[in-house]
Formats: C-alpha cells, structure tokens, sequence
C-alpha cells in the first residue's frame, strides 16, 4: 500500500495483468520499467488492531460497538472487519484496518497520520 501511494501503481492490478502474459515496462502490464518508476512523496503505514498492550498483544474479541474511521485527502483505509455490529472472533487474525497517510514531506504525512489516528473511534472489543 506505500508502495503504491508513492509510485501510483495498482500492485494487485498488474500482477494480474503480467500472470497474464503482458511484461513489466509495457503500457499494457500496468508497471513502468525500473528506470521509468518515480516516487512523489512520502507515505506511512499504520495497523489498526484488537491486540491488547497490557495482556502481552493477545487479540480482543466481541462486538464492536461504535465505529468510525478517519477519513480526508490523503488518507486512505484497507480493511473492511470494521464496523458497528462486527464481531470479531479469536479464531481470525485481528487486523481491522490498514490506514495509510500519504504527503509531499515527511513532516506532513506524519500530521495527516497524527490526525488520522486521533479521528479512529472504535469501542466494544474487550
């Protein structure tokens, strides 16, 4: 997902595209050559999960009562286990959400994470 937010390319996307035969630095692949890729910006990666600190990380399960996320330019979320009503089971792994910040400096991307961890509200796993 950095990756991606750094060099604009659909990883998922053109793995499919080269299983299907389209070599990488052609138009067709999805993927530039090497010497082609150019980075913009800066992103940073963060997990958001049911591990508990004071019991060692071991998952939380049960209900989550209250949900939102962060939202905003720049932000973007991969997940989809949370929301208001999912149960989570010990039986899964106990990743919610993968929010990723992107900006043009360091220093931006690491407010627009600041702020985008303070906007998560999640309530009832315990």
């Amino acid at each position: 997902t950095v990756t991606e937010q750094v060099t604009g390319i659909d990883i998922v996307k053109a793995q499919i595209h080269i299983l299907d035969g389209f070599a990488i630095g052609t138009p067709e692949s999805g993927v530039p050559a090497q010497k082609d890729i150019r980075l913009n910006g800066h992103a940073l990666q963060c997990r958001i999960t049911t591990e508990d600190p004071e019991h060692n990380f071991i998952p939380d399960y049960g209900r989550i009562t209250a949900y939102r996320g962060a939202t905003g330019f720049g932000i973007r979320l991969d997940g989809g286990t949370a929301y208001s009503g999912a149960v989570i089971t010990r039986f899964y792994d106990p990743l919610l959400e993968k929010v990723t910040a992107w900006a043009p400096t360091p220093a931006e991307t690491i407010a627009r994470m600041n702020r985008a961890l303070r906007e998560f509200r999640i309530r009832g796993v315990a």
